[in-house]
């Protein structure tokens, strides 16, 4: 036997005035954060992982902090690579004002997987602590339809570590400039003037990256987010620009990674090893 078609459990009506103090409700007591959403320039398909993404949008709206007693998660605590942090937080945004200012921007974009919900990977900018926050989990049944629809999506975000991400030019991440996989390319010659974030493609090996600093009284360039090696003398063409160096000399060990230790451990390496020998682990080989 059906139900008793008198009774509803929401009508388009209440639906509405649902939505409308949820978003009321946001404004009122909510905090105004930046919805940065993630761009999968590469996508490696076999382990099903991106290459290289950039941040190049953002969206303002109000968010809910679900525990204004502190950060949740595991905090801080000491590893062998530093002090690393885990706070995490709980964001509450609404559906509706995420369909009606983000979706509609993002849903068909080029390089956004799915641009119709919250997507994990994206980010936050929490203004209380002025740090972004990658999106880990999204949760878009809670609370449970209300009047037979959902009004409200649930954030679960933990403090983001930047991992060779690009930006555009609204200077999102001017703070993880100095960080992660960046090599300096010395030049020779140089025909007009790079801008940062920048793609520069190799004219031999048809390498990509990106551009992050550069001085002309030095005579180099520093690169990131690469997708494949460059080789010694080959021209750098830059996309927007046009400009275009000739490459010298580069060196991947000295990368900017204040944990990472990869010119000491060659150096040792040398020492330990004759790398001259044909076979270092034994006596086979080595004599003719």
């Amino acid at each position: 036997m059906a139900k008793n078609t008198y009774f509803t459990h929401g009508t388009r009506n209440e639906q509405i005035l649902q939505q409308n103090l949820v978003d009321e409700y946001l404004k009122m007591f909510g905090l105004d954060i930046v919805y940065i959403p993630r761009k999968l320039i590469r996508k490696d398909t076999i382990l099903n992982d991106e290459v290289i993404s950039e941040f190049n949008d953002s969206y303002v709206m109000p968010g809910y902090l679900e525990n204004y007693q502190g950060f949740e998660g595991n905090g801080d605590f000491l590893t062998k690579f530093g002090i690393q942090s885990s706070d995490e937080i709980k964001i509450i945004i609404s559906r509706g004002m995420y369909e009606d200012f983000v979706s509609y921007s993002l849903t068909g974009a080029e390089n956004i997987s799915v641009g119709s919900r919250p997507q994990e990977g994206d980010l936050l900018h929490f203004p209380l602590s002025a740090n972004l926050f990658e999106i880990k989990f999204v949760e878009h049944e809670d609370p449970f339809y209300q009047f037979g629809k959902l009004f409200t999506y649930k954030l679960t975000c933990e403090l983001y570590q930047y991992s060779g991400e690009t930006a555009g030019a609204d200077g999102i991440l001017d703070s993880s400039i100095n960080e992660g996989f960046v090599v300096k390319y010395y030049y020779d010659s140089i025909t007009g003037a790079p801008s940062i974030g920048e793609t520069v493609t190799g004219g031999t090996s048809g390498t990509t990256a990106k551009v992050n600093k550069w001085s002309t009284t030095e005579s180099w360039v520093e690169l990131r987010a690469f997708d494949g090696e460059f080789q010694t003398g080959e021209t750098l063409t830059g996309s927007d620009s046009g400009f275009t160096i000739n490459i010298t000399t580069f060196d991947e060990l000295n990368i900017k990674d204040s944990y990472a230790d990869n010119l000491e451990f060659e150096t040792l390496g040398d020492n330990l090893i004759d790398f001259t020998e044909f076979n270092p682990f034994g006596e086979f080989g080595n004599r003719s």
